[in-house]
Formats: structure tokens, sequence, C-alpha cells
């Protein structure tokens, strides 16, 4: 099969400029529940040196002197804009997994017919005019490749589909550590016995994989040389849904309270709903 990996870039960032065409091109930060960190920047943002874990009391005077706009989370508009999105994937491949708020991956059958760099471009483009969200898409037949090509593709236009590169090259450049699946611990493992690279990784027996770095690592190393090993994940139902958000004030009005508490139930229900699930009472 073929695989796209499609993110939506600076997600929670993109969301706010939704309703405020004024905002395009200009930085902003959102910040965690409380306001404490900065949580998500767009690129604009990330040029001015900021970065994700910032403490906003500590770069909020700098924030103001470079016109950032400061945005407290909204989860429930996050939500939302994350199901339009992958209704829109729907329509596009037989199947979809959601794989996080901002990320899914697009399953295609091997169709031998199909441009699929032109159908990753038009779907790029199709997600910008309907939804107004930006998007990159990796485009490749395991999901490990697959994400390689979206951080590719977020230098190269928007698309990277694997069958079109350099492959060799390419894994020559890209470090164990920027690979999916290979955290810190295994990053320095691997760097012990000279394996620093992709391409390293790739060429690495599948018995020295599995006693160095599990099972999971052996299946990262077969999803390099494109061996797709990596399951399809069916997200069980929940025994619980939680929708919060803490209040950046004291909250003292009864209606502003009842308003907050109306809308995180919808939306509550409203999950329960699309899982099939029910409730006692």
């Amino acid at each position: 099969c073929m695989i796209f990996h499609v993110v939506a870039n600076s997600f929670y960032a993109a969301c706010e400029c939704l309703f405020r065409p004024d905002l395009d091109n200009k930085p902003i930060a959102v910040l965690s529940n409380n306001d404490g960190v900065i949580i998500a920047l767009n690129q604009e943002c990330k040029n001015l040196g900021l970065k994700r874990g910032d403490t906003y009391f500590t770069v909020r005077d700098r924030l103001r002197a470079w016109g950032v706009q400061v945005f407290s989370s909204n989860y429930t508009l996050y939500a939302d804009i994350s199901t339009r999105l992958n209704i829109l994937y729907s329509t596009f491949a037989p199947e979809i997994e959601i794989y996080s708020i901002d990320e899914s991956f697009l399953f295609f059958p091997d169709w031998t017919n199909i441009d699929f760099y032109q159908l990753g471009m038009e779907l790029k483009q199709l997600t910008m005019q309907n939804i107004h969200m930006p998007v990159s898409v990796g485009i490749a037949p395991t999901k490990t490749l697959a994400k390689l090509c979206n951080k590719l593709a977020k230098t190269r236009g928007g698309v990277c589909f694997w069958d079109s590169l350099d492959k060799e090259q390419e894994l020559k450049h890209i470090e164990t550590s920027e690979i999916w699946g290979i955290g810190y611990s295994k990053t320095r493992t691997l760097a012990r016995h000279g394996i620093r690279t992709a391409f390293d990784l790739k060429n690495m027996s599948l018995d020295k994989a599995k006693k160095r770095l599990t099972i999971q690592g052996m299946k990262t190393v077969q999803e390099l040389n494109g061996i797709c090993t990596i399951d399809f994940i069916n997200r069980e139902i929940r025994q619980n849904i939680t929708t919060s958000k803490s209040f950046a004030q004291g909250v003292t009005d009864l209606i502003q309270l009842e308003t907050a508490l109306a809308e995180y139930t919808q939306l509550a229900v409203y999950r329960m709903r699309n899982e099939k699930s029910v409730c006692t009472y």
C-alpha cells in the first residue's frame, strides 16, 4: 500500500488565524491552560527565537515588543477543526488513522494508475481552500518513511514522495534521532555502535536491531527498508471522556461558569457519539 502522513502545520496557531485573516503571516503564540508556558507557535514566531516550552512571564515583554499575538488555548476549537480535517481526508483515502489532533495517516491500495505526488498536492490545496489550514504531506510505503518524508516536505513545497527521491543520499543526511520511534536512549545506544544516520540504521542486521532496540526497533529497521510492519492502530473505546480547560482568572460569575460547563459537556457528548459509546445515565 501507499501511506500519506498528513500534518496540519503550526496547528493551534493556524486555528487561531481561521477567523482572523488579519493575522496571516504575523507571529502567533498559544499558551497552556493556565497561560503558564508557550505550547504552540507559528513559523513567524519561531523566527524570532521563541520556542515551545518558554515560560510566558519570562518572554512577555519581548512578545509585546515584537507584536506577537498571544492566545489562551482553545481546545474546543482545535477539536472541531481536527474533525473537519479528518472528514476531508476520508474523502481521499479508503482508510484513515487519526494519530493525534493535528496528524493522520491515510492508507491507499498500491494503485498503479495514480500519481500519488499529484494527489498529495491536490489534498494540500483542497485543505487550504476548504478549511484554510496549511498541511504538509509525506508519502511513502511505510509509516516511518512517510513520517520522514513529511519532515522533508516542510522545506520542499509541502509534499514529498519517497519514490521520487535519491533514497540513499536522503537517508545519509538524516540523523537517527529524527527517526520516528528512536528516542534519546536508543540514539545513544546506536551511536556507541557507530550507527548515526538513517542509512546506517537501515543497513543494521535485524538480529542486532532486535537485541539492542527491542522488537519495536527491529520493526523500524524493516520500515526503513520499505517493509510495512507498524500496524494500523485501532483505538479502543474509552471508559472515560474528559474535556476541560482551566480558567486564566478566578470565575465568580455563575452565567460564565454555566456557559463553559454547557460547552464542554456538549463536546464530550459529541466525542461519545463519534465513538458509538453509551452512558448508563
